[in-house]
């Protein structure tokens, strides 16, 4: 059987952006996407993770249409994304909306929850005020709220109740995509666990596609199908998550994992732990970016950067990584 086409096709996606460093000197360049590519297909839920400042939330603006990217393709149910005049991106908005990382300042304040739900049906549709409040009141069900809860205020709310009430806002266009950029770690630990529940929920009652950017290795591997592993702009890893988790082929990937708190038995295992900063986006350094902080750098890594490559079921940027995983 053949499979259906991917719903988000990203090729070569790059974000430049110009930076003043001074009067007497020139702008800087921070190249905060550098040739991303990944596809997603329906139903299904690729991770982005990387420590902070590689480009995770970038991509997010980029695949939201919040931003133009500097080069390089989007594709969005088989259409150009990146090309779009502005009547093709109105029609293709709706079709994928973003859930923020802080509810406290996503919604807002001075609008009650009827009407922050609404307010994308009264702008992307024709339906009248009762069907958008009926369809309201149903999203309220869906994400485990009460209908007494349409004429309160965000304030009102705790933490947890406020992304679900995010969530649902993001879901009441219909989208085939929900791009959520660290959707639970602004929240208790005790409660990131109800609303990951809830999202893998509606995902399995709509069939929505999730492109969930996150730092959480944890929350990674309770929700993901496939992981894409980001290092300042690029992807150095890029697989099935079982694959990813089990076998890392990139140190970097391999750090990560190490640096990730666990019990039990396993986490007595040795700790490749990541040491010094994240490179500036502004002065990477040549060759692989990660080399100056990779136990296993030779010479050829501090002069040349690695593809992009596949090695068995998953795609890896390390000149060493058959190497090492033989």
């Amino acid at each position: 059987m053949t499979r259906p086409p991917p719903l988000l096709e990203v090729a070569a996606l790059t974000r430049h952006y110009a930076v003043p460093r001074g009067m007497l000197r020139a702008k800087g360049l921070v190249r905060a996407l550098d040739g991303v590519s990944f596809s997603l297909h329906e139903g299904a839920t690729l991770a982005v993770v990387g420590e902070s400042g590689c480009g995770k939330s970038t991509l997010a603006r980029q695949v939201t249409m919040i931003e133009r990217p500097t080069a390089g393709d989007i594709r969005l149910l088989g259409e150009d994304v990146v090309h779009a005049d502005r009547a093709t991106l109105k029609r293709l908005r709706p079709v994928v909306q973003m859930v923020f990382q802080n509810p406290y300042a996503s919604l807002n304040p001075r609008k009650n929850v009827g009407t922050l739900l609404e307010e994308p049906l009264r702008i992307n549709t024709d339906l009248d005020a009762t069907a958008r409040r009926d369809a309201a009141q149903a999203m309220l069900a869906k994400v485990g709220l009460r209908p007494e809860h349409y004429q309160r205020y965000p304030h009102m709310f705790s933490g947890g109740q406020r992304q679900r009430i995010a969530v649902g806002r993001s879901l009441m266009p219909g989208p085939r995509l929900l791009v959520a950029d660290e959707p639970v770690s602004a929240l208790d630990v005790s409660i990131q666990a109800q609303v990951l529940n809830l999202l893998m929920d509606l995902q399995q009652e709509l069939g929505v596609a999730y492109l969930f950017i996150s730092h959480n290795l944890q929350v990674v591997r309770h929700i993901a199908d496939a992981v894409a592993v980001m290092y300042l702009g690029r992807i150095v890893e890029y697989g099935p998550k079982a694959m990813v988790f089990q076998r890392p082929a990139h140190p970097y990937t391999r750090a990560l994992l190490a640096s990730t708190p666990s019990i039990g038995a396993g986490a007595r295992r040795q700790r490749g732990v990541l040491t010094g900063d994240l490179p500036s986006p502004l002065n990477p350094p040549p060759g692989c970016a990660f080399h100056k902080r990779c136990g296993y750098a030779v010479e050829r890594c501090r002069g040349e950067a690695p593809k992009l490559e596949a090695l068995g079921d998953v795609q890896v940027a390390c000149h060493r990584a058959a190497e090492l995983a033989a």
